[in-house]
């Protein structure tokens, strides 16, 4: 199977020979009440999928961090884990150090036949049955933080004992905070240094370009205008011409003019190399983390 399986939104075909799921029926529970956490919450009630009573959100510590989540967006909130036994798919959405804590007390309270998305970075599904002591479906998560606006790249990863249904719940759970690929789980780790570190990347790009623009004589407020346009009409033309960005790049170059120049500009300062070995060392420590927390 090639390491990208398949991208939601494909043809009519390819989502036709998916077995339906219906998400609206679920109950689900969400361990850990950050930002992605909130990101998924609103992607599915402002989508209207699934109804808020059907969200139960748990977070040991933060009362005001609950207290938000239920005023804002109408849903179930908890202090225990005991609580969550009610939830037929659970999400693990905590930081990694504090995963195998909240593996540790949820392990108790997972009722039979749930399934699990973890969207913990570097931990592994396999770590995940070995700290829960049982056999369940998990499917790893790697959102990006565009996530929070809509527009998340999110790469899914079946465990041994995942299949199409969960796999499909997960699709439906990431769809609604943006696009949705899926790949071995070995291939999480180059995921992460490319799309989850990649906004990154981009926002030194937007400093860079508007730092560049003043220095050139604009105003910062215009030159920020003008680089966030800029990426942002670029990213989308990419997305719906969907050619190679070298021929993109082509018809943007003209032979002798200032984007050839600029151009040579930045191969001379070794732009490619530089971006290969961002995502190649993000990847590098991604793995190292997947040692750290299995």
């Amino acid at each position: 199977m090639d390491a990208v399986r398949r991208m939601t939104g494909d043809s009519l075909e390819a989502r036709e020979r998916r077995p339906a799921v219906e998400l609206e029926t679920i109950r689900l529970g969400l361990v850990g009440a950050g930002e992605m956490a909130e990101a998924l919450i609103a992607g599915l009630v402002g989508s209207g999928r699934l109804e808020p009573g059907r969200i139960l959100v748990n977070n040991r510590s933060n009362r005001a961090r609950l207290e938000h989540l239920r005023s804002r967006w109408g849903v179930r909130t908890t202090q225990e884990k005991a609580a969550l036994a009610e939830a037929e798919v659970l999400v693990l959405a905590v930081k990694p150090a504090d995963a195998a804590e909240a593996l540790a007390q949820l392990r108790p309270h997972v009722r039979d036949g749930a399934a699990l998305v973890s969207v913990v970075a570097g931990l592994r599904t396999e770590a995940v049955l070995a700290r829960l002591g049982r056999d369940l479906p998990v499917v790893r998560a790697m959102p990006n933080t565009p996530s929070r606006v809509g527009e998340g790249a999110t790469a899914l990863a079946a465990g041994r004992l995942a299949g199409e249904r969960e796999l499909a719940l997960a699709r439906q759970l990431f769809a609604g905070v943006g696009r949705v690929v899926e790949v071995e789980e070995g291939a999480l780790d180059a995921v992460t240094g490319l799309s989850g570190s990649g906004p990154a990347y981009v926002f030194l790009l937007l400093e860079a370009l508007i730092d560049a623009g003043v220095k050139q004589g604009l105003e910062y407020a215009v030159a920020r205008e003008l680089a966030l346009q800029t990426v942002f009409g670029a990213a989308k033309m990419a997305r719906e011409r969907g050619e190679d960005p070298a021929r993109l790049r082509e018809e943007v170059t003209s032979p002798n003019g200032t984007t050839v120049a600029g151009l040579a500009a930045l191969e001379q300062g070794g732009f490619r190399q530089a971006l290969e070995a961002a995502v190649g060392r993000a990847t590098a420590r991604a793995r190292e983390l997947g040692l750290l927390y299995s």
